[in-house]
């Protein structure tokens, strides 16, 4: 990861600077923090919810799908990788923070990330979009059914790989900070290009970084199970891709992106702008909290992309076997 500016070392406050002016400056942090606070919040009821009424409870099925032992080694490797892969970056993170002796942005869109993963199931919310295996290590009951205003599939039905998504998380930060440093290459060699053209460059520069992402569908983890077929590769089979995903992905990295990227004078973000002037035992929490507020806004526009499409004629999978649930929709 590439190095930040010093985020934490506000300029001077001149005594224009009254109680009513740092009301004002410190306007932005707040309301992110406030997204935040009301997220983790409903975080908190639907896990809750979940947990007291044993909604983690799912069927197991049986493991044949054609390829034997193969794919049940990759059931384990795959979520056991996502978890390692995690925690070396956390430690990454750690020590870099350590050494700085303060939160620096990337760790707090790490800690953002972990917190917008719990969004993963949302894509079902009208129509079965992404089905999972339900054989993969660490494979769970959808919480989804909590959530208020559902009307997916209903409990114990829809399978969650909460270690698997993981390398999601991993993904797009890594994502968010080639965008980032992407755009202030492209700053420093074209002065004058804006923000909208940055942004844009940003947008490509996601969408040429996922390229690869069709092959991943290979791996049977998870299948998408309902896909505009003219907008889709493979469209028909269990490992059908719709390409609409690497647009949903590059709105999500280009929005961290640009985030991480544009800074106010005091070397703050869009989302952390006025933190510098709260008390110091105070800016910690509510740079955390915005930033979580902001990471799951920005997964929500990947989210809703896909709900929008699955409102559309989809074409299923044929021939889905019964270990990947929800079932294909059609």
């Amino acid at each position: 990861m590439t190095d930040l500016v010093d985020e934490d070392r506000p300029e001077a406050v001149g005594r224009a600077d009254t109680v009513r002016g740092l009301r004002v400056f410190t306007l932005p942090v707040t309301l992110w923090a406030c997204v935040g606070a009301l997220v983790l919040g409903l975080q908190v009821y639907v896990f809750a919810a979940w947990l007291a009424d044993s909604g983690y409870r799912i069927e197991k099925a049986s493991p044949a799908r054609g390829g034997g032992d193969s794919e049940r080694i990759a059931d384990v490797l795959i979520p056991l990788l996502s978890v390692v892969g995690a925690v070396v970056l956390a430690v990454c993170l750690y020590r870099r923070c350590r050494a700085r002796r303060r939160l620096t942005f990337d760790a707090l869109l790490f800690i953002g990330l972990l917190s917008a993963s719990w969004q993963s199931p949302l894509m079902n919310w009208i129509n079965p979009v992404l089905a999972s295996n339900v054989n993969v290590f660490g494979a769970v009951a959808s919480w989804g059914p909590y959530v208020p205003g559902w009307q997916g599939a209903g409990a114990h039905q829809e399978a969650e790989l909460p270690l698997a998504t993981l390398s999601i998380c991993m993904t797009a930060m890594m994502a968010a900070v080639a965008c980032g440093r992407g755009m202030g290459l492209a700053a420093a060699r074209w002065p004058r290009l804006g923000p909208v053209r940055l942004i844009a460059l940003g947008f490509l520069l996601v969408v040429l970084l996922d390229i690869a992402e069709p092959l991943v569908s290979f791996a049977g983890v998870s299948v998408w199970t309902r896909a505009v077929p003219e907008l889709t590769i493979w469209s028909g089979h269990w490992y059908q891709f719709p390409l609409y995903q690497m647009v949903a992905s590059a709105l999500f990295g280009a929005s961290l992106g640009a985030a991480r990227h544009f800074r106010n004078r005091r070397g703050e973000t869009c989302l952390e702008s006025g933190a510098a002037l709260l008390p110091e035992g105070l800016r910690p929490w509510v740079r955390l909290l915005a930033v979580v507020g902001g990471a799951n806004i920005s997964i929500a526009l990947y989210t809703g992309a896909h709900i929008l499409f699955s409102l559309m004629d989809g074409a299923p999978p044929d021939r889905l076997p019964e270990f990947f649930r929800p079932a294909a929709g059609y």
